[in-house]
Order: C-alpha cells, then sequence, then structure tokens
C-alpha cells in the first residue's frame, strides 16, 4: 500500500521532486536556467516549485514514509487554476534577460498541451520523481500502476505531460499512447501529451 503524503509533510515532497529532476539532468531545467550562473539554487526552487504549488485537492504518494519516490496526481475536475506558486521568481532572481522569457515559453507550451487534453474527467499524472539512490528499484511501477488500475476502475482516462522522448518510450510501457507534441518556441526542447484509456 503507498504512503498518503500529509500537507505537513509538502516541504519533503518538495526536495525529494527537486532532487530527483536535477539527479536526472531535466532538460527543461537546463533550458531554462541554461546562463543562470546559479542555476542549481534556481532549478531547486523551480521544481520545489512543482510540488509546493499544487493544490490541496491533489493525491500526493509516496512509496513509504521514507519517500524514496513520489507521484503527484489531479484527480478528475482538477487543473492547475488552483495552483498558488509561494515563491514565484521575478525578473531580479536571474543574471540573464532570456531566463523569464524562456520560463514563459515553457509555461505556455504546457498550457497548450493541458488545454488539448481536454476537460473530460480524467486522472492527471502530474509528476512521479525517485531520488537518485532508489533508481532502479521499481518506484516509478508501484506509484503508477495503483492510479491506472483506479482510473480503469472508475472508466476515466489518465494523461500526462512530459519533456523527453525517453520518458514517452517509459510510459508506452504501461499503455500510453502519444497524443501531442509541441516545440517550446524559439528552441529545440519538446513537450509531449500522452493519454491511456
Amino acid at each position: 500500500m503507498l504512503y498518503e503524503v500529509p500537507l505537513g509533510r509538502i516541504n519533503e515532497l518538495a526536495d525529494v521532486s527537486a532532487e530527483a529532476f536535477i539527479a536526472n539532468n531535466d532538460p527543461i531545467g537546463n533550458f531554462m536556467f541554461q546562463n543562470e550562473p546559479n542555476h542549481l539554487i534556481l532549478k531547486k526552487r523551480f521544481f520545489r516549485s512543482l510540488v509546493t504549488s499544487c493544490s490541496q485537492k491533489a493525491v500526493r504518494q509516496g512509496i513509504s514514509s521514507v519517500l524514496e519516490a513520489v507521484s503527484i496526481w489531479f484527480p478528475p475536475g482538477m487543473d492547475h487554476s488552483g495552483d498558488i506558486d509561494v515563491d514565484p521568481f521575478s525578473a531580479q532572481d536571474f543574471a540573464d534577460q532570456g531566463t523569464m522569457k524562456r520560463m514563459q515559453a515553457v509555461n505556455e507550451t504546457i498550457a497548450a498541451l493541458t488545454a488539448h487534453l481536454g476537460q473530460e474527467p480524467q486522472w492527471y499524472m502530474h509528476l512521479v520523481a525517485v531520488r537518485p539512490q532508489f533508481m532502479g528499484q521499481g518506484y516509478s511501477s508501484q506509484l503508477i500502476r495503483p492510479m491506472l488500475v483506479r482510473a480503469e476502475s472508475e472508466g476515466l482516462p489518465c494523461t500526462l505531460i512530459t519533456q523527453s522522448i525517453e520518458n514517452v518510450r517509459k510510459y508506452e510501457h504501461w499503455d500510453f499512447k502519444l497524443v501531442k507534441e509541441m516545440c517550446v518556441p524559439n528552441s529545440q526542447e519538446k513537450f509531449y501529451s500522452m493519454r491511456k484509456d
């Protein structure tokens, strides 16, 4: 049985997310903060915000209370409209004038793909993050599989957006189908939306 992460541990969950995405050399973090001298600090702050900004209605799970790996799912009817960024970025945070433009381009691309996924009831996989020392132990599967079973029992699709073709291949393993790919303007970066019916 998975561990339901209480809101009182949200900062720990955010740290797991940041640690995992930075250790995996996330391409979007690299793209957005490419010219920043303090890129690691900014990446940590950004990847923490993926967790801390989520509505309280999100389903937050871990493998155990140790938080070796975590996931966040948005239940049917929930979207990013309830998100509240507790530590928003401003232009003064960056040495490179282009960083805000790159972040805006990424956000607009994600928003367009999210809109393309539609408004029908669905379970949306916001993130799955595995701490580096726990990689290769099947923790992603342990977090994803129960939610896929739940969605199927409810007769609902599961959707996600990912930022690498390698992740697309991983999610195809769970019978997700590629719905749309979209380039981030003025870059070689892409995002992919996927769906499992």
